[in-house]
C-alpha cells in the first residue's frame, strides 16, 4: 500500500528585504506518497522550486509544518536534519551538478562516503547503481566526457545510491532530446511503482503521460491537482 512520506501541513514560506515581503510559496497542504510519480507544473517563479525545497528540507517553513517519514522537521537541529536528508532524500538537478574532476565512480560513491562507508564498500555500491542505470562502462569517465544523458543517469545514480524513499527532480529533462528523455522518464516511473516517490518539478507537456498526479502552482498556490 503506499505510504505518505512527505507531508506539508499550512507550509508558507516567505522572504522578508527591507519593506519588500515576497510569499514564495503561500499556505499548502501536500502529501507525497510512495509509488507515485508526482509533476510539479508552473511558470518561473511560480513557487514549484520553494515546494520541493521544503520537501527536501532544503529550507524551513516560515509558518506550518514540513513532516518527512512522520518526523516534525522543523524540531531538528543541522546535524539531525543532514542525517535526515542523507538517509530519506535524494536530488536531482537540471545541471546535474556533478563534481567536474571526479569520475563517474567517484561522484556516485561520494555520498556514501559522507555517510561513513568504507571506500571498498562505496565504490561496490556505487559500481552496482551505475550498472543498474546502464552506465557500468562509463565509471571511469569524467562528467565532461559524457552526453547529457549520461550525466543526468549518473545523477540520478548518485541520488539514488543511499536508497532514498523520495526523489526530487528539478527540471531533470530540460535539456535532453527525445530519446533521453524517454529513458531517464521511464527509469523515474519504474522507480516509483518500486516503491519509492518521486517529485518532478518541470515546464515540459511531454512529462505528463509518465505521472500518477500533475500539481499545477501559480503565484505560490496550487491551483490544480490531476490524478492521473
Amino acid at each position: 500500500m503506499p505510504e505518505v512520506l512527505a507531508r506539508l501541513e499550512q507550509a508558507k514560506k516567505v522572504y522578508r528585504t527591507g519593506d519588500t515581503t515576497i510569499v514564495a510559496l503561500d499556505s499548502t497542504t501536500l502529501d507525497i506518497r510512495s509509488q507515485e510519480l508526482v509533476l510539479v507544473e508552473g511558470p518561473s517563479g511560480s513557487g514549484k522550486t520553494t515546494l520541493i525545497s521544503l520537501i527536501g528540507c532544503v529550507i524551513y517553513p516560515t509558518e506550518g509544518k514540513v513532516f518527512v517519514r512522520n518526523i516534525h522537521t522543523s524540531g531538528l537541529n543541522d546535524r539531525q536534519l543532514s542525517k535526515l536528508r542523507l538517509k530519506n532524500i535524494g536530488f536531482v538537478f537540471q545541471n546535474f551538478n556533478l563534481i567536474a574532476p571526479f569520475s563517474a565512480l567517484d561522484n556516485v560513491a561520494f555520498p556514501l562516503r559522507l555517510m561513513g562507508k568504507s571506500g571498498r564498500e562505496a565504490y561496490k555500491e556505487a559500481r552496482q547503481q551505475l550498472e543498474k542505470l546502464g552506465l557500468a562502462d562509463r565509471g571511469k569517465n569524467l562528467p565532461r566526457e559524457l552526453s547529457g544523458g549520461q550525466k543526468q543517469r549518473v545523477a540520478i545514480a548518485r541520488a539514488l545510491v543511499a536508497n532514498p524513499r523520495i526523489l526530487l527532480c528539478d527540471e531533470p529533462t530540460a535539456s535532453l532530446d527525445h530519446d533521453s528523455l524517454k529513458k531517464i522518464m521511464t527509469e523515474l516511473r519504474n522507480l516509483s511503482q518500486e516503491g519509492k516517490a518521486v517529485v518532478v518539478v518541470t515546464h515540459d507537456p511531454r512529462l505528463e503521460e509518465y505521472a500518477d498526479r500533475i500539481i499545477r502552482v501559480e503565484d505560490g498556490r496550487i491551483v490544480d491537482e490531476v490524478t492521473g
